[in-house]
């Protein structure tokens, strides 16, 4: 390999580590963005009527938003971002811009996760 190949490939490399780091901040960032969020005074949070977080009707696909999924794994949001670019964590569908688990995937990974067990 020439020396300027080689340059090349370490530049590469530096350029990598940058973005995985990068992409670390960020993702600590949202997760404490969204844990200052949730901590606002009780005053400013309007109460929304209680209802179920999942419908239990089994004839439907049961759809859930990446919140819910992160409140039933117990995680945050930025977890779930964090799993969807790494093609890791529950299967996910894109529908326009939304993000959707159906509640079976998240119940098979769930079921595959070596530690539960």
């Amino acid at each position: 390999m020439d020396p300027n190949q080689t340059k090349i490939i370490e530049l590469l490399r530096e350029v990598h580590l940058i973005a995985v780091k990068e992409i670390d901040r960020l993702n600590l960032r949202i997760a404490e963005l969204e844990s200052t969020s949730r901590r606002q005074p009780e005053a400013v949070v309007t109460e929304r009527p209680a209802k179920p977080p999942f419908p239990s009707k089994s004839s439907e696909v049961e759809m859930m938003n990446e919140q819910q999924v992160a409140d039933y794994l117990n995680t945050s949001v930025g977890v779930m971002r964090k799993w969807r670019l790494f093609r890791k964590g529950p299967r996910f569908a894109k529908i326009g811009r939304a993000v959707r688990y159906r509640r079976q995937d998240v119940d098979a990974w769930l079921d595959s996760c070596s530690g539960l067990r």
